[in-house]
């Protein structure tokens, strides 16, 4: 006898491309997350970088006006150590942006991963249908087999009497 054609098998390859479509979404998410994260440490390393810059400056502005150093250098370092503080700002102002584009990313990857768990549920689910569907229909043919085995067994019988 022919098989059945399981009838929610349009379903279960739904939900199986709605799984493979979420499990694709966390995985850029993640990497999008890796990628924020990778630009968040460079942008803080710039910074400390900025930050060591000027102290070294402050500090050589400090022994030269010790030394006793003109004017005209005094201004130039003045300007120097202004254009670095303007540069700290900046970049404090980079690093901030960027700490919140690393929370955006990280909340995007938690509703991605609850939408994949959600749709692994739903799958299973179908699976688990599908699954007793199957059992469902191997007893029925059993069933249906044992019973022509025993209308077969049944006319041997008669036939073994009447002879």
């Amino acid at each position: 006898m022919k098989a059945k054609k399981y009838r929610l098998e349009t379903v279960l390859g739904v939900r199986r491309r709605a799984n493979d479509d979420a499990a694709q979404q966390v995985a850029l998410c993640l990497q999008q997350l890796r990628s924020a994260e990778e630009e968040l440490v460079r942008r803080q390393a710039k910074l400390q970088d900025c930050r060591e810059q000027q102290n070294k400056a402050q500090t050589l502005m400090n022994e030269e006006l010790s030394k006793g150093i003109q004017a005209q250098n005094v201004l130039a370092h003045q300007n120097y150590l202004n254009d670095l503080r303007k540069l700290l700002i900046k970049l404090k102002n980079d690093v901030e942006a960027q700490i919140q584009t690393v929370t955006k990313a990280e909340k995007e990857l938690e509703t991605a991963r609850e939408k994949l768990a959600e749709s692994a549920r739903d799958l299973k689910s179908i699976e688990v249908h599908k699954e007793n569907w199957q059992v469902s229909e191997q007893k029925e043919e059993n069933k249906r087999e044992q019973k022509i085995g025993d209308e077969i067994g049944a006319i041997l019988h008669g036939r073994r009497e009447s002879s």
